[in-house]
């Protein structure tokens, strides 16, 4: 009896000590937690910056007031009026016709900070002190010979509202005058409440426009936005505080000049600001002044007008009669652009345009008071019952509760944020939730299980799948360092990029950048290359890490081959593609024919589209880089950098793949055990040997054509007389290598290019011939040494 009373309480210690565990460990996780979120680190907050984008990008609609409108300063009206900036009569002429079409306001998102140098009168007075110059300005009126006096004359006459920028770091520059414009605000505050000073951004210093047009316009407001830090745009000050008083933001400003009204009732508490009154409308505002940005999609959501058709008065009569009028520009040259939830190419002035219409509406999106008290005691709430369950049930029951109250937490989010307009985070209950039932789950089976779970969980969303189980395999955690290893290094580029900008809008740039991209990393990820990052329309890469492939180098020409081959393909594919004019407009800026063909989906530049590959292989670093708090998998070195210059040099090569002679005599095991080099597996044909720039080692570069073998009879024909005019151009007899590369000439691959290596050479045999490469009687070495990147 007294051994049986013995293995009882044994038992009965070994499960209580167990479920103890488990209670006290899912308790500690809870205090954890809730100090996390109290703490509120820069994780936290990114974390809650996505959840904040995916509730948005749910439940947004596409409705606007159709209240604000955009002129827009796009490329039709620098390919019609020139670059920017223009003369500021142009810019008055502008503003004159958003009046006479019957703009309420006219906001600038522009500024006007220097002289304007285009002015006769400047241009006398420059040239008076630059070359003693005196210039005599004839046939001019006195009031024509200042563009900025003519602009100043032009916003005395209308409801115009200049914009202008405040920097919140002095910038050592000489303070200039500035006439800018503060509203009238009445205090409410609490007691305790913050003061405004404390609280609203406090600048230092403003650009702001030139004197005579600041006093002479009659609303001035900044169009300073402040992204949050990982770059992107979620919220914008209304009103920020300089040199003792408060300034409206742009949109603001644009109101105040449409109503009349020009008083605001600042309501402040114990933490900061609480919102601003304006008229009848109460605006939400968080602990710093800033209104959070309800965007109705990607960039285009409101109406845009060209400034080019406002100038030449395409408009209807009374087309802008109430509505409120930025001036902005989506020309991706001038740099207005901005990323936010829904696009990362998204024109700045469709941020003041998002206020107006948020305002206009009612439509906000806040943090209301209660969201920090709310949210904590749902971590307690969460974390508290989750351990209970998790401790008294199996892995599939509390698996099942652990789901539907993550489910709950999820639903109740996006009701509140769709329905009454209030961010609750559930992030932190959700990662405590998530946590809980992953660390009790943990403790009921073995460590190393756990271990493997636990890295998935945590670093799938930024690491590739071969490096998380590498280090599954070696019980590490990723850090700040880097090795040497040979690898192949890969660069993509599409040729004249600039001119798919110029001619398609930016939803549209995106949907075929999205098309192009998504069919060309498919193909770099199933030969086991790793993705380094995209740039535009650039796509980096690497093989041979995390996983070392031995066969790295083939893999990359594989892979380039199939790019171009999957490119063909989606030439054809695009000038397949018609659509119905009665149902889409596509070629929204009106271009010809033979630009834009009539009922294509895209224009024959995108039936044209061309890439350049660039390919190198050597020892390089491969490693994460940055920092303890953001790291990126990446390479650098040497051969990386001349990857990215054969990419660049293949075009004065006339050629679309361009790869290194290291690349093709890399040697490694085949799948019978042989040693083979990578010409073994592929079709080259030998095009220079260069020095590129800031190198003066040379390398042999070689046209990738095709798989071993799958040569045609026309390329074998072209290999010859190619390979014999190369013999004729080593050896400098420059005629007869014209001769054999005339011929080939007549079998390039790409005869439509404007440039072929036949082309190239023969251009270039004609130049030695008359300026020899080095004296006569001397030995040459063959390098053409590049001068251009």
């Amino acid at each position: 009896m007294h051994l049986s009373l013995r293995r009882l309480r044994l038992g009965l210690k070994t499960v209580f000590s167990g479920r103890i565990s488990v209670l006290v460990t899912g308790f500690l996780v809870t205090i954890l937690m809730l100090l996390f979120y109290l703490w509120n680190p820069f994780i936290l907050r990114s974390l809650v910056y996505k959840v904040y984008d995916e509730l948005l990008i749910q439940s947004h609609t596409h409705e606007t007031t159709d209240i604000p409108v955009i002129i827009d300063i796009d490329e039709k009206s620098l390919d019609t009026y020139g670059q920017w900036p223009w003369p500021r009569y142009r810019v008055a002429m502008l503003l004159a016709m958003a009046q006479h079409y019957g703009a309420s306001a006219v906001g600038l998102d522009i500024v006007f900070s220097e002289e304007d140098r285009t002015s006769p009168r400047v241009l006398r007075e420059t040239l008076a002190e630059d070359l003693k110059v005196n210039l005599k300005v004839s046939g001019i009126p006195d009031a024509l010979l200042d563009n900025d006096s003519l602009l100043a004359d032009n916003l005395k006459r209308g409801p115009f509202v200049l914009g202008y920028h405040f920097n919140f770091e002095p910038s050592g520059a000489t303070e200039k005058p500035c006439v800018l414009q503060p509203v009238k605000a009445v205090i409410l505050a609490e007691d305790g409440a913050a003061k405004p000073e404390d609280a609203l951004y406090n600048a230092p210093e403003a650009i702001c426009n030139l004197p005579v047009l600041g006093e002479a316009a009659r609303g001035a407001g900044f169009f300073t936005t402040v992204p949050d830090l990982d770059g992107m745009l979620r919220r914008t000050p209304l009103i920020i505080y300089f040199k003792g008083q408060i300034y409206p933001s742009l949109a603001l400003a644009m109101l105040m000049q449409a109503t009349g009204n020009t008083q605001i009732i600042l309501k402040m508490k114990q933490g900061g600001v609480e919102s601003i009154k304006f008229g009848d409308r109460v605006i939400p505002l968080d602990e710093r002044g800033r209104m959070l940005l309800k965007y109705r999609g990607k960039g285009g959501a409101f109406r845009y007008i060209s400034a080019a058709d406002l100038l030449e008065q395409k408009l209807k009569k009374d087309e802008l009669k109430g509505k409120l009028v930025l001036v902005g520009t989506s020309a991706a040259g001038l740099k207005d652009l901005r990323a936010q939830p829904f696009d990362p190419v998204f024109p700045g002035v469709e941020a003041h345009a998002t206020v107006l219409d948020s305002i206009l509406k009612g439509d906000f999106i806040t943090r209301p008071w209660f969201a920090r008290v709310l949210e904590f005691n749902t971590i307690l709430l969460v974390g508290v019952t989750s351990t209970i369950i998790l401790s008294l049930t199996g892995a599939i029951p509390a698996l099942l509760f652990c789901i539907a109250m993550g489910a709950g937490l999820l639903f109740g989010a996006k009701w509140s944020f769709a329905t009454q307009g209030f961010f609750l985070s559930p992030l932190t209950a959700l990662l405590t939730l998530a946590v809980n039932f992953s660390l009790l789950t943990l403790m009921k089976f073995r460590r190393e299980e756990g271990h493997k779970k636990f890295l998935t969980a945590t670093f799938k969303s930024y690491l590739s799948p071969e490096l998380i189980e590498e280090m599954i395999a070696e019980r590490t955690m990723p850090e700040l360092g880097g090795e040497a290893r040979v690898m192949t290094a890969y660069f993509t580029d599409i040729q004249k990029f600039s001119t798919f900008s110029e001619i398609l809008t930016a939803p549209q740039l995106v949907e075929l950048l999205n098309e192009y991209l998504s069919a060309m990393t498919d193909i770099l990820i199933a030969e086991g290359g790793t993705l380094d990052k995209y740039e535009g329309d650039a796509i980096i890469a690497f093989f041979g890490a995390p996983i070392n492939f031995a066969d790295h180098p083939l893999r990359a020409c594989r892979v380039a081959l199939a790019m171009q081959d999957t490119l063909q393909a989606l030439r054809a594919k695009w000038i397949s593609e018609q659509i119905d004019p009665s149902v889409e407009v596509r070629n929204i800026k009106g271009y010809p024919q033979e630009v834009w063909p009539e009922n294509s989906k895209w224009p024959v530049n995108v039936h044209q589209m061309r890439m350049r590959i660039g390919i190198n292989s050597g020892e390089m670093v491969v490693g994460n880089m940055g920092s303890a708090m953001r790291m990126n998998y990446t390479m650098m070195g040497d051969p990386v950098n001349l990857a990215a210059r054969l990419e660049a040099g293949a075009k004065q090569l006339g050629i679309y793949t361009a790869v290194s002679e290291h690349t093709l005599e890399i040697s490694f095991k085949d799948g019978r055990g042989n040693t083979a080099k990578v010409h073994d597996f592929v079709e080259t044909r030998f095009i220079d040997r260069i020095a590129v720039v800031g190198k003066s080692e040379p390398v042999n570069v070689y046209e990738l054509v095709a798989l071993k073998g799958g040569l045609t009879e026309r390329d074998k024909t072209l290999f010859t007389y190619f390979a014999e005019g190369m013999v004729h151009y080593q050896a400098q007899e420059w005629d007869k290598a014209i001769t054999a590369f005339s011929t080939a000439s007549g079998y390039e691959r790409f005869p439509d290019s404007p440039i072929t290596p036949s082309s190239v050479f023969i251009a270039r045999c004609k130049q030695y011939k008359q300026t020899p490469p080095v004296p006569a009687g001397e030995n040459w070495d063959g390098v053409y040494r590049m001068t251009s990147k």
